[in-house]
């Protein structure tokens, strides 16, 4: 999983685990060359201590920027953060010789750049650096008159370049196969469960729909029979779609579609159902659901309508149920309190802190909204 940096692209994780690694040795660098301006400072009277004030400054300050930078790794992967990072280094490495210093005092810091150098560009242009640093170091020995024997010790730049640029690519590409191998993993993973659902559908339409179609074929003279099958086929087939439609189910779909199912079985009557969102099965809206039972029975009994439609739909983690019909209607405010309309519908939905909205006239159909929270 990638994050986000500060300037916005995302960050692999092994870059921040590589730019982790590159500050901490810049900061143990700079750390190594105050312990040896600190020794010089008090030890060598010859250095000329504003060259080693200033290359102490300068050391210091790039290490703050070098901080700043590995907030947008992204930014230290150019060739311009790792020039500007050689000149710093360079110059930190010269001020050991302009000064006069007797003992080098830059100490670790040149060999952080080599750091930032294989960050940047891998093997290439850590090697690059070194051999910068080197010929640097040399050409100071060589001009100060030091010790030929000494000016071995540059090789010291060339191991550290190759250990971190090694380091620093192996980890990058070991990174990238494992990201290429969790690509090919997934997308075979995708391409099983594709095949478990295509086989599932088969199964299911040859269980469900060819089935039926024969047995309507052999009563094809029964209409009552041929009409029940049906309908029950075109549920089977409401259900399916919905399955596959919105696979992660969280619940009221597919209980509001079996409650359907089961008023249509009890009463013998057509529920045309459109239900548009899905939503976790909730106390309060379980009680919408049953709620929703007791307006579809009620519709069923008394309505006197061939077809009743139910609409649902959630909202927020909410649910809105509609049950209409084209039927007799009534006048709610004669509603006998035995009828079911307050005790099982708005009572049950007030304890959980829902509401229903019945709206009815004479021959005119009824039409209930329940609410899951209060109807707006």
């Amino acid at each position: 999983m990638t994050k986000r940096d500060r300037s916005g692209p995302a960050v692999p994780p092994i870059e921040s685990t590589l730019i982790q690694l590159v500050l901490w040795v810049r900061v143990l660098g700079f750390i190594w060359m105050t312990l040896l301006v600190v020794v010089a400072w008090f030890t060598d009277d010859g250095a000329n201590k504003a060259i080693i004030v200033a290359a102490e400054a300068l050391a210091a300050g790039w290490t703050l920027v070098t901080v700043r930078a590995s907030r947008s790794p992204i930014s230290m992967r150019n060739w311009q953060f790792a020039a500007a990072d050689g000149a710093v280094a360079l110059l930190v490495a010269s001020a050991s010789f302009v000064s006069g210093a007797g003992d080098l005092f830059h100490g670790g810091f040149p060999i952080s750049w080599l750091a930032v150098a294989a960050y940047a560009g891998g093997m290439r242009y850590a090697v690059t650096a070194a051999v910068l640093l080197a010929t640097q170091q040399v050409v100071g020995f060589v001009l100060t008159d030091r010790s030929l024997v000494a000016t071995t010790g540059a090789l010291v730049f060339l191991v550290f370049a190759v250990i971190f640029g090694w380091t620093i690519d192996t980890l990058r590409r070991n990174d990238a196969l494992r990201s290429e191998a969790e690509r090919a993993l997934e997308e075979e993973r995708t391409k099983r469960a594709r095949e478990a659902e295509r086989l599932e559908l088969a199964n299911e339409l040859h269980d469900s729909v060819l089935q039926t179609l024969q047995v309507i074929r052999t009563d094809a003279d029964d209409p009552d029979r041929v009409r029940y099958l049906v309908r029950s086929e075109e549920r089977a087939i409401d259900r399916m779609i919905s399955k596959y439609r919105r696979p992660a189910s969280g619940g009221f779909e597919s209980e509001l579609l079996a409650v359907r199912d089961e008023v249509e079985d009890l009463h013998g009557i057509q529920i045309r159902a459109v239900i548009r969102d899905d939503a976790p099965l909730t106390p309060a809206v379980a009680a919408s659901i049953e709620a929703a039972r007791e307006a579809l029975t009620n519709a069923s009994r008394h309505s006197g309508a061939p077809v009743i439609n139910l609409y649902a739909e959630a909202r927020g983690g909410h649910v809105h149920i509609y049950v209409r019909d084209r039927g007799r209607g009534f006048d709610p405010a004669n509603v006998r309190e035995g009828r079911g309309v307050r005790h099982s519908l708005q009572r049950r939905m007030e304890d959980v802190g829902g509401s229903v909205t019945i709206t009815s006239s004479p021959d005119e159909g009824t039409e209930v909204e329940i609410c899951s929270k209060e109807c707006i």
